[in-house]
């Protein structure tokens, strides 16, 4: 079955790129490409949710800041639950959600969030009486994006092709599973330098 799919996300960059590669169909939204909305504003988040129900599958990828990325999967996932909308929820996050240190950079604490809203969600999903959406939260590490590459070149860094791939892979699923959750990192091999 083709899905109608809603993107989170600029197709002209990173992750989102590698996803416009597999369906370049897909409706965007970001603030630069597709359907250009600045999606750090509430009343752009309920636009989004709105037409979300017009859709299979939402990935939100954007990194938005200040928790807004967690507000706007809230925001989808209401609208959903309002609606008994059946679709599939996929907020991808980071697996630096993780690690715990002395640091002032909210970052982390930002996906720390967006994971455990929708740890809640997928909760609700596998309850008893609910048969409505499926909703994963994916942990990516770091990705090979010209950005990353240079700012982290010691870094190992999964393909974002391979990553798209995953995605794919998650929406490939039997209708009754749900994959709460899925990290992935790129590891170094020991005859790389």
């Amino acid at each position: 079955m083709n899905k109608k799919i809603l993107i989170a996300g600029n197709q002209d960059y990173g992750l989102s790129g590698a996803l416009y590669k597999k369906w370049p169909d897909a409706t965007f939204v970001s603030r630069t490409t597709g359907l250009k909305i600045d999606l750090c504003q509430l009343k752009n988040q309920r636009y989004i949710g709105e037409l979300s129900l017009e859709y299979d599958v939402f990935i939100s990828v954007s990194s938005l800041w200040k928790f807004h990325q967690t507000s706007l999967v809230q925001e989808v996932a209401k609208r959903w639950k309002e609606n008994e909308h059946k679709g599939y929820i996929i907020a991808v996050g980071s697996s630096a959600d993780t690690p715990v240190k002395a640091s002032t950079w909210l970052y982390p604490g930002e996906k720390k969030a967006l994971r455990s809203y929708c740890r809640g969600l997928s909760q609700m999903v596998a309850g008893e009486n609910y048969s409505g959406f499926k909703v994963t939260y994916l942990s990516p590490g770091w990705m090979h994006t010209p950005v990353e590459d240079k700012k982290h070149p010691e870094m190992p860094k999964l393909q974002l092709d391979y990553v798209a791939d995953t995605v794919k892979w998650l929406i490939d699923q039997p209708i009754d599973v749900n994959i709460s959750e899925l990290c992935l990192d790129g590891i170094r091999l020991k005859n790389e330098k």
